[in-house]
């Protein structure tokens, strides 16, 4: 965990000094777009945990729904344990996520979102099973941008220091 931490930590922190230097806005599907290719990427490495770009999902199935078995719950930003997989792929047992990210943009003049039910969500599945979640806030009504997240695992929450 502490290794997926940093990158975590490092990607974020690097795409926020962008965010403020650029004085960079948009929405929430532009924020993880620019997040995921622009920073989270360039953290791929050897020494893995994140090896390969094709580890990184957005807008993917990421569990199960109670609604059947093939239904899938979406998530704003998935890292996978191996290049190429989902959750058809391998085929069995069905792939569980190493990270699912979701993400929450404030803007000013626009109503804000909420992260408790994104945190809540989490809990939820990460409590039961080896996926750490992030949720992860990304503040443009203010100069300088702020950035919060948290992370979710087994063992509870926590706030991290981006």
């Amino acid at each position: 965990m502490e290794a997926i931490d940093q990158i975590i930590i490092r990607s974020l922190r690097s795409f926020l000094a962008y965010i403020n230097e650029k004085e960079w806005f948009g929405r929430e599907n532009e924020a993880v777009n620019l997040y995921a290719f622009g920073f989270l990427q360039r953290e791929c490495s050897d020494e893995g945990p994140l090896i390969d770009p094709t580890q990184i999902g957005i807008e993917v199935g990421a569990a199960d729904t109670p609604k059947s078995s093939r239904s899938q719950v979406r998530k704003d930003l998935v890292i996978w344990p191996e290049p190429g997989a989902n959750r058809w792929y391998p085929a069995s047992p069905r792939t569980e996520p190493l990270v699912i990210m979701e993400w929450k943009v404030q803007r000013p003049n626009i109503r804000p979102g909420k992260t408790q039910g994104d945190i809540a969500w989490l809990v939820r599945h990460c409590g039961s099973s080896a996926t750490i979640g992030y949720s992860v806030l990304l503040d443009l009504r203010s100069s300088p941008a702020r950035l919060t997240a948290v992370r979710v695992t087994s063992a509870g929450t926590q706030d991290l220091k981006v």
